[in-house]
């Protein structure tokens, strides 16, 4: 892209680029340029699954985007509604995963709540927890 407008301005020919000379500035350049390094050294470091936090996201709020443009090409709502809507839409599986994994969990079963009153009901007190024990010292 960089020698496309360069040799696009030098031929004096810019008016079919999409490029200008406003694209060629230093603080582009160093800005594009500081963002590749630390990327490429995010991805040879140990912490390269930040990247793929980055990914993550980015993906995330491509399909937010989808949503977005469904609801709204579909429904009679404003943007800003359709985003609403579309994030409200996204979390629904996660709070559905949520609350199923609660409802399996043993801490919120009223059974399991029994259950460990019942064995800690039959230890007495100074004997180990581990069914074979046998002191070191009498």
């Amino acid at each position: 892209m960089f020698i496309l407008t360069l040799t696009t301005l030098s031929s004096g020919d810019a008016s079919w680029t999409p490029f200008s000379a406003e694209t060629l500035n230093i603080g582009e350049i160093l800005g594009y340029g500081l963002l590749a390094i630390g990327i490429l050294a995010t991805a040879l470091s140990s912490q390269r699954y930040l990247l793929l936090y980055a990914l993550a996201g980015m993906g995330y709020w491509l399909c937010i985007e989808g949503l977005q443009y469904m609801l709204t090409a579909a429904l009679p709502l404003s943007s800003w509604h359709g985003y609403v809507a579309a994030m409200a839409l996204s979390w629904l599986p996660l709070c559905a995963w949520i609350i199923a994994r609660a409802w399996r969990h043993d801490s919120i079963s009223i059974r399991s709540k029994s259950r460990p009153a019942a064995a800690q009901q039959r230890y007495i007190e100074h004997t180990p927890v581990y069914d074979e024990y046998e002191p070191k010292f009498q």
